[in-house]
């Protein structure tokens, strides 16, 4: 990297958000495979099996 960009991004809050960005997704990541891990397998089996229920007809008034 070039001396000034070093100088630019040293100073700068650009690399702020991205890192923000990072560290966000990292955690709902993480909240989303503890909550799928601590899933009980009935609850899972309802899930998996969602796609493939029929919806109920409504009547058109």
């Amino acid at each position: 990297m070039s001396r000034f960009a070093a100088e630019f991004f040293a100073d700068s809050p650009a690399l702020l958000f991205p890192l923000i960005t990072l560290v966000l997704f990292f955690i709902v990541f993480l909240a989303v495979i503890v909550r799928v891990m601590r899933m009980k397998k009935s609850k899972a089996d309802e899930y998996a099996h969602l796609p493939l229920v029929e919806e109920e007809e409504v009547p058109h008034e």
